[in-house]
């Protein structure tokens, strides 16, 4: 599975292709503590044989993205991380999901698998461009989800704006415009949206290695430096003002393309 997907897109040097399936461009260490790439190589396949397998309705959904567009199907979670995303759901049971930011609806119906075994559970996920929007629907509906998931055709920060304050979400699943993530936070917060055991999990906050490779450290303040241009950039200070905000607490997770898990602090 890993390795038809790691094949399909653009060539990359061996080591970087393999160690993300849905990125093109390694975190850094990702799994493990080491400087040799091949140890990363080594362990991520390790760790993939060694995980929940993605099921046959997602593996064909993958594929179709890929064969649509290689590299718009970059956006999509790799299958472990997949399986990840799922794994938390079960264990935490949230009964309300959010996730800001569905593209086709891969990491979508990842997630509402988990929610199978929670009764009256449901996932309302966004996307701003048409089109995707009702290829994440019908997907939705060939993984045989539809009960448990609504697709909405709106910006993440509209669909916070007009979400009912009394449905109170258990966990939200952060993937949309890497430049509106503090608005999206403050949003979420602000309006106290989000249960008190709920849990935001934030994507990309590494953001390919750019984040953290391009800050130094002056005076105990991490800072991107002037020539980190862009994305990277808001996501520094995304990641800045999270830490700094005595509301919650919060982990940066050094997997996949980098997961920040962030709570109400007690």
């Amino acid at each position: 599975m890993f390795s038809r997907y790691a094949l399909s897109l653009p060539r990359l040097p061996r080591a970087r292709r393999l160690i993300h399936s849905s990125r093109p461009h390694p975190t850094g260490r990702s799994f493990l503590d080491s400087s040799s790439t091949a140890d990363q190589h080594s362990v991520y396949h390790y760790a993939h044989r060694h995980s929940q397998p993605e099921p046959p309705v997602l593996a064909s959904i993958r594929n179709t993205a890929i064969a649509r567009d290689p590299t718009e199907a970059q956006k999509m979670v790799s299958s472990l991380q997949g399986a990840f995303l799922r794994h938390l759901v079960t264990t935490h049971r949230p009964k309300s999901v959010l996730e800001l930011g569905s593209y086709i609806g891969y990491s979508t119906i990842w997630l509402a698998q988990g929610l199978k075994s929670i009764p009256g559970s449901t996932l309302c996920t966004c996307e701003i461009d048409q089109e995707i929007a009702r290829i994440a629907e019908a997907n939705v509906k060939l993984a045989g989800l539809a009960d448990t998931v609504r697709v909405v055709n709106a910006p993440a920060e509209h669909l916070l704006d007009e979400w009912d304050p009394s449905n109170k979400l258990d966990l939200v699943f952060m993937d949309a415009n890497k430049s509106a993530y503090i608005r999206l936070y403050k949003k979420i917060l602000s309006r106290d949206l989000l249960s008190d055991n709920g849990q935001i999990i934030v994507d990309n906050v590494l953001f390919h290695g750019k984040v953290h490779t391009n800050s130094s450290i002056e005076d105990g303040v991490a800072k991107v430096e002037p020539s980190s241009k862009g994305i990277a950039r808001k996501i520094h200070s995304f990641n800045e003002f999270v830490a700094s905000d005595p509301r919650t607490t919060q982990v940066l997770l050094p997997i996949f393309d980098g997961l920040m898990l962030i709570q109400k602090a007690k």
